[in-house]
């Protein structure tokens, strides 16, 4: 089946296996970093900590993806979504020194700013590149694998924390995060120069998109 499926799809994919195996690292032991980690860190942290990523996230994204929408080709597409990667890749990074509330909210908030940079981008692409008559197969294969990976991610990232600690897992998640926003660059050469459904000259698909 993955053979049919065009290489930007499976590119974008990978991506975003690799990014959501990162974040899917932290999402079942944040709440237990922030009480445990972070000096005056609650539930109420926690829950505003949430908020904030919400609410950046909403307030940015429909800009970014009326931005899209107004440039044609996809080149504009990939500026914005690699802008949204390396922006996901340092939150890990950097909290390895939040220490305080206020270190969280901010870090939230960036990550919130990052998806509404990177999910308008990333959604843009990959929906001019499915394959007519199989865009409900391609979706359910990609949600399939960013499942699978966010549900191993999350089960190993508790281990990691028990094992070795919060460092660890934030560099592990961190490390994974730069290796999605390099893989970004692997989708070039596939981007359309106009929003036209049409195969760039001189790129073809990995097999047939007729079943």
């Amino acid at each position: 089946m993955l053979k049919k499926i065009s290489t930007i799809l499976l590119i974008l994919t990978w991506v975003d296996v690799l990014i959501l195996s990162a974040f899917g690292l932290l999402s079942p032991v944040f709440a237990i970093f922030v009480t445990g980690q972070i000096e005056g860190g609650t539930a109420t942290v926690v829950g505003f900590a949430t908020a904030i990523y919400f609410i950046a996230k909403s307030i940015f994204q429909i800009p970014v993806g009326r931005y899209i929408d107004k440039h044609s080709g996809e080149r504009d597409d990939f500026w914005v979504l690699l802008a949204g990667y390396i922006v996901l890749t340092a939150v890990p990074f950097l909290y390895l020194l939040a220490s305080s509330p206020l270190h969280v909210y901010s870090l939230q908030f960036l990550l919130g700013v990052a998806d509404a940079l990177s999910v308008p981008a990333y959604l843009a692409v990959f929906s001019r590149h499915l394959d007519k008559e199989h865009e409900g197969t391609e979706w359910s294969i990609r949600s399939v694998f960013t499942g699978g990976a966010a549900a191993v991610a999350g089960a190993v990232g508790g281990i990691v924390v028990d094992t070795f600690g919060f460092q660890t897992l934030f560099l592990a998640a961190g490390i994974l995060s730069v290796f999605s926003t390099l893989s970004i660059f692997l989708i070039k050469p596939f981007l359309y120069e106009e929003r036209a459904r049409a195969i760039p000259p001189g790129i073809t698909h990995i097999g047939s998109s007729e079943v």
